[in-house]
């Protein structure tokens, strides 16, 4: 799989001993610079420009009626004096008088129509790219998500999508109409005299080989203020997220002295820029100022030899003018053009990204299933040659309870994983019902499969909104049915909106144990034929795991069911008990084979059941501890 560079990266903050300022790999990667122009990048948006072609042709001919006009203005000045102003024929300028008004009122049309198009066709390119991004992170397996951070993807999303429109809707367009107007300018000048126009050009090559060394200054200068301002922003996004644990640990006054020195690289890394920016407009306006007197001394001698008229001579002087202000413009729009380019090749890095789990060419939909699951010598590795479940072969029974326990990195998460084909198996296969998961489309395995998880995530939206999630088509009798199975119909009557309750961020207005029913409720109200619990009972209180209980002696009947769990009452009731270790697996059976064989199990329950009569005043531990 070709992962676009997503690999890798630490937390915003590095360096020892607390201090966070330090720019790292996430920085250097998001905060760089391209080249001014990628043809890669162009190439590769002109699809995106087709069901915009219309708006982008009139636009391309505004640019060049708008630049015509500009590039007219100096020409009738010259006609108008040469012709009509020193004969004195009034009518005559009376006449170009009028021509000149109407190129005047043509280039602002033109000009504004350019503005208005590109802008109808940058943001219809925004929308689509974007689209086509959310789509294709829809469609990318957790595998990908494993080697990614979060703030990474919405920088694509949203920072270089912007950078992309910004540039297609101002900087590329109008860099491409101030360089045809040096164009332009150029071939008038060298048209109405060319020793005159090649003299005031002469320093012109000059001003390219300084540009160029301005360049490699003007890099680094733009880099450092990028990668400043985003340790500033991640510093202030870290603290204010962790805000608790900073009051916690009483850090404020640290923290403050940490970000004011961050405060202040950023401060100095601007002030770089700015000396290096202030360095090129006084050099081109040098240029000007030569360029112009050059004109008036050469271009003077010229006239009063006969060589060149008076309206040359002035026209002249107002191109040397024009000439340089597209300089300017481009140099204006030069770190803009470079962090599109960058951008652009981030974006489409990631629309390149393949996903690790796909489904075969015409899959067809998995058929209502019954639930039997059958692991043939599965193997499976997040990373290459270090398997983290070894040649697993097992069945478990349609309809069976099935507990999952180990210690610590296991493989108990990996095994659930790979039943709802959040990845895909490096070797072996897992059946259901008898076939192969990988022939079928994952959605139509997805339907039937519940899934709830130790970190219940709740969307923003009403409570109703969040329980309908998975099966939208949802009747309000079935989602009060689902609330009522798991426990979470009288919570949520007691609410001060009820069903209609507004679910804030992450749903922090809710406790855990609230959370969880919710998220218990939005799994059983699709019906899935397997259930998978990770952790679903660990962080939630005895009387919410007690109302779960009781739910789950229904709730199971009929499905089987895979559970992850500590809590000894979810173990006990297990039909069959999977005890892993290093992705093995070392023991099955029930609760009560397993306990007197002395293995894993044993000590693992032991450990358990010894921590909860400790902190239960009895309640589970008013036995003694098996021996």
């Amino acid at each position: 799989m070709h992962d676009g560079g997503w690999r890798g990266g630490g937390g915003m903050r590095g360096g020892g001993g607390g201090h966070r300022g330090t720019a790292n790999e996430f920085l250097d990667e998001e905060e760089s610079l391209g080249a001014v122009y990628e043809h890669r990048v162009v190439s590769r948006l002109f699809p995106y420009l087709g069901p915009h072609r219309r708006n982008g042709i009139l636009a391309l001919v505004s640019m060049l009626v708008f630049t015509a006009t500009n590039v007219a203005y100096p020409a009738l000045i010259k006609v108008a004096i040469d012709r009509y102003i020193l004969p004195g024929d009034m009518s005559g300028l009376v006449f170009v008088t009028a021509i000149f008004l109407s190129v005047a009122v043509l280039g602002a049309v033109a000009n504004r129509m350019q503005l208005l198009l590109m802008a109808l066709v940058g943001q219809g390119l925004v929308r689509d790219l974007r689209n086509v991004l959310f789509q294709h992170l829809q469609s990318l397996s957790m595998g990908f998500w494993d080697r990614s951070q979060v703030g990474r993807i919405m920088s694509r999303v949203t920072n270089d999508v912007n950078q992309i429109q910004e540039v297609m809707t101002q900087g590329l367009v109008s860099s491409v109409a101030q360089f045809l107007t040096l164009v332009g300018i150029v071939i008038v000048m060298l048209s109405m005299d060319p020793i005159l126009a090649l003299a005031s050009l002469a320093a012109i090559p000059a001003l390219i080989f300084m540009v160029r060394v301005w360049q490699k200054y003007a890099r680094q200068a733009f880099i450092g203020v990028r990668q400043a301002i985003a340790i500033v922003n991640g510093t202030l996004q870290e603290d204010v997220s962790g805000a608790r644990a900073v009051q916690s640990m009483r850090r404020q006054k640290q923290n403050i002295q940490e970000f004011e020195q961050i405060n202040r690289n950023h401060r100095d890394a601007n002030i770089r820029a700015a000396r290096v920016s202030a360095i090129m407009m006084p050099v081109i306006e040098m240029q000007s100022a030569l360029a112009l007197g050059v004109i008036i001394v050469f271009g003077g001698y010229r006239v009063l030899h006969g060589q060149s008229t008076v309206g040359e001579l002035v026209a002249f002087s107002l191109y040397a003018q024009r000439f340089f202000e597209p300089i300017r413009q481009i140099i204006t729009q030069y770190t803009a053009l470079q962090r599109a380019m960058a951008g652009g090749i981030r974006v489409f890095e990631l629309l390149d990204t393949v996903s690790d789990v796909n489904d075969k060419p015409g899959a067809p939909e998995m058929p209502q299933i019954r639930g039997k699951i059958a692991f043939n010598h599965v193997t499976f590795e997040y990373d290459m040659n270090r398997p983290v479940l070894k040649d697993i072969d097992l069945v478990i029974k349609a309809g069976e309870s099935v507990a999952l326990v180990g210690p610590t990195g296991a493989g108990k998460t990996s095994f659930v994983n790979l039943v709802a084909r959040l990845y895909d198996a490096t070797e072996g296969s897992i059946t259901i019902d008898g076939s192969d998961i990988r022939d079928f489309q994952q959605r139509s395995l997805s339907r039937q499969m519940g899934v709830v998880l130790q970190d219940p995530f709740l969307f923003s939206g009403s409570i109703h909104d969040n329980i309908l999630f998975g099966r939208p088509d949802a009747t309000q009798e079935e989602i009060v049915q689902a609330s009522k199975v798991v426990g979470a119909h009288d919570f949520i009557l007691r609410l001060e909106d009820g069903y209609g309750t507004e679910v804030t961020e992450r749903g922090m207005n809710l406790s855990v144990g609230q959370r969880q029913l919710v998220s218990f409720a939005r799994a059983i109200l699709a019906d899935p034929r397997i259930l998978i619990l990770d952790e679903a009972t660990a962080n939630i209180d005895t009387h919410t795991e007690q109302i779960i209980q009781d739910a789950l002696r229904n709730l199971l009947v009929g499905r089987t069911s895979l559970v992850i769990a500590h809590r000894l009452s979810t173990i006990r009731n297990a039909d069959r008990i999977i005890v892993l270790e290093d992705g093995h697996i070392v023991e099955i059976g029930s609760h009560k084979t397993l306990l007197p064989l002395g293995g894993l199990y044993t000590r693992l329950y032991t450990m358990a059941y010894t921590s909860v009569e400790v902190s239960s005043s009895g309640v589970e531990g008013s036995q003694p501890a098996p021996k």
